[in-house]
């Protein structure tokens, strides 16, 4: 997992983005993709968003399955926190931005 762990330095250096933004913006980017992606073969707007929220959190905790791994068998209860923010920090925005979808009319068509 070292890899892993030295292609997000690299990342975070290349950007200069701190991690929080970091796990933001794949959170979004993720979502966006997801949606994108599944446009031509899903025709059911609800059923996209669906799987586009189960890729964004398969993501996160995959990301954070690796990142525990890497201190493993030393995993404190702080690696624990600081993983739930991470988790939650990828997957806030889609999670809203579905839900705005969901249940209001702010990207309707015909709005």
């Amino acid at each position: 997992m070292v890899g892993f762990q030295q292609f997000k330095i690299y990342v975070t250096d290349f950007t200069g983005l701190d991690r929080d933004s970091l796990h933001i913006y794949v959170g979004i980017g993720v979502f966006l993709f997801s949606l994108l992606v599944t446009r031509p073969f899903v025709q059911r707007q609800l059923t996209r968003l669906n799987i586009a929220l189960v890729m964004v959190t398969c993501f996160a905790l995959l990301g954070e399955y690796l990142d525990l791994s890497h201190n493993y068998p030393n995993i404190t209860g702080e690696h624990l926190r600081l993983s739930i923010h991470d988790i939650i920090n990828t997957c806030f925005w889609p999670y809203v931005l579905y839900a705005v979808n969901r249940w209001t009319s702010l990207f309707d068509k015909h709005s």
